[in-house]
Order: structure tokens, then sequence, then C-alpha cells
């Protein structure tokens, strides 16, 4: 090898290496400054969470025998997954913005002294984490936090205590949950072998859906919002193919609505569900049911309230006529 070729190995090699310890180099400055995290926590040893809200109130959560998590109320309902995915894993921890304050001789000022909102994590090992969260930020980005019986103070991102608090005021039901509220309801059909209810709501005024949207007579309207009213539920199995033991094969009675809500941009989201009413529990508390959103009814089968299922079948068997509102 030529002593020229040599040299410039050399040099190449000298490049090489200057190049790897300076991103080593950079990559460990960018390990060192990543801000610390507020606490930290493994998905699998939450059993319970409970938060309250100064403005939105209280709500509660636990991990079943199912291995399924479930909302205390209303009655142990499971969460709807397409809701709750990621929860758990925003309790186990955030990542700080930064460690504020070591040891703050005053906590009024983070809000800290009586704070607005506390999140409780309950663990297998018996332990809890409380998390206290008081003021906001100056920016607005981040919220000012602490673990209860520690006395750093944190800012967080308010964007954490804005997806734990939003479980209070819009709680994570089930897709096959009944939880129509009346205002929402755009349209109602009402099923046995033919359609027999066929209404609109416009501008929170009852109609029939004909040509001349005729107006319900007012004297109807109580019963049919009382027949609209959410009923007690409780899911009976995750998923089954066999519907025949549950009367859900040929349903008796089904339950078609369209609801209208806005979604977080404000943007009005429509949306169709049917309710299918099979048969009657042993004890005759209840019916078994089933709920269809799409093509396709959805695996869970539960129950609603006999008494819901009745004041849907006095409505379906004495329609309100359009002649009777005219």
């Amino acid at each position: 090898m030529s002593i020229r070729t040599s040299i410039i190995l050399v040099i190449s090699l000298a490049m090489v290496a200057g190049y790897v310890f300076f991103i080593q180099l950079r990559q460990t400055e960018e390990v060192a400054e990543q801000p610390p995290w507020f606490y930290n926590l493994d998905i699998q040893d939450l059993t319970r969470i409970h938060i309250e809200d100064g403005e939105a109130g209280a709500s509660s959560f636990h991990l079943g025998d199912d291995a399924y998590w479930h909302m205390d109320e209303p009655g142990g309902v499971p969460v709807g997954v397409e809701r709750w995915g990621g929860i758990t894993l925003l309790l186990t921890g955030p990542r700080s913005r930064r460690l504020l304050d070591e040891n703050p001789a005053d906590l009024a000022p983070y809000g800290l002294d009586t704070p607005s909102t506390t999140i409780e994590v309950d663990l297998k090992d018996g332990r809890s984490i409380n998390v206290l969260m008081g003021l906001a930020s100056p920016d607005g980005q981040s919220t000012y936090a602490q673990v209860e019986g520690f006395p750093q103070v944190f800012t967080v991102f308010t964007g954490w205590r804005e997806s734990l608090t939003r479980l209070i005021s819009d709680p994570p039901y089930p897709e096959w949950y009944y939880n129509a509220e009346i205002s929402t309801i755009g349209r109602m059909e009402l099923f046995s072998d033919n359609p027999l209810v066929n209404l609109v709501q416009v501008n929170d005024e009852w109609r029939f859906n004909d040509e001349a949207g005729t107006p319900l007579d007012p004297d109807d309207v109580p019963a049919l919002v009382a027949s609209l009213a959410r009923p007690e539920q409780e899911l009976v199995v995750y998923a089954t193919r066999d519907l025949v033991p549950y009367g859900l094969d040929a349903p008796v009675l089904s339950l078609f609505l369209e609801t209208r809500r806005p979604d977080e941009d404000g943007i009005s989201v429509i949306s169709h569900t049917i309710y299918l009413v099979g048969g009657l529990t042993e004890d005759g508390s209840a019916y078994y049911a089933q709920t269809q959103r799409g093509e396709f009814p959805q695996p869970q089968v539960y129950t609603v309230s006999a008494s819901w299922v009745e004041g849907l079948q006095a409505l379906a068997a004495d329609p309100p006529q359009p002649d009777d509102a005219a």
C-alpha cells in the first residue's frame, strides 16, 4: 500500500471517528436534557382510578375480574374500548415538562394548596398514587402538579389533565350501551313486523315523518319521551354466535334512532343505531337486547329493564296518529 493511500485512509478514519463521537455526544446531551417523569407506574399494576374535578364532578373506574375496565356508575358497565384505549397508559404517568420547584415554601401560587383536580390511582399491592393538579401556567400549555406526599412541584402538559377529566363530562360508554339524550334524537322508528311509529324532532318539537310534518299531539309527547329514557342495562355476554337462548334470532321489537351530536370541533355528527329486543329473562325483570350500528349487530348481549320494553310495546300497540294530532 502506498504512503499516499495510507494517509488518505487515516484521514478518513479520523473523520468518521469524529462524526460518530459528535453524534454520540449530541444524543447524550439530548437524553440528559429530557425532563423527568412526573411519576411512572407499570400498566399491569393499575386496579382502580378515581377522578375528581371541581367543575366536571367525579367518576371512578375499576379493573373487573373479567380483566375489563368498568365504570363504577352506572352499574359497573364496561368501558367502551374505542374511548378507553390509551387511558390506562396515560395513567401510568406523564413525562413532566419540567421540575419547577424542589421544595416550595408556599403552594398557593401554584393552586396546589386547594387542588382543583385530583386523580387517585390504586395499585395491586394496595398502594395509591394521589395526583394533585392546580392552576394552569401563564401560557396555558401546562398545569402545576404534585404527587401527594412529595414536596416537588412539576409542570405537566395540560392535555393530560383534559383527557382524564373528559371521562367525567363525557363518560366512555360502550357502543352497545343505550344512552340517547332526548334532545339529540332527530328521528325515531319503532318496528315489529312493519314500521309502527315514525317520528322526527325538529327544534325540540316532535312531528310525524310525513310530507306535511304534522305536529304530534302535545298530550302524546310525555309518553313518547318516557319511552325513550335510558333504561337499566347489564351486560350478559361480551360475544356470542348463538342468539337463540336470548330470543334475538327473531327480535320481537326494534328501535331505530338517528341522533346528532357535536364532536370536539363542534361539527354535527349523525349516528344511526338500532336496538333489538329479544326474549324475557327467567325472572321476568328484563329483556335481552343487542345493539346494531352499521350492517351487523354488535356481538354483546345485554339486558334492559322490562318496564322500558313495555313502554315501547305500549307505544307500538297504540301509536299516535297524524289525524289525531291534526
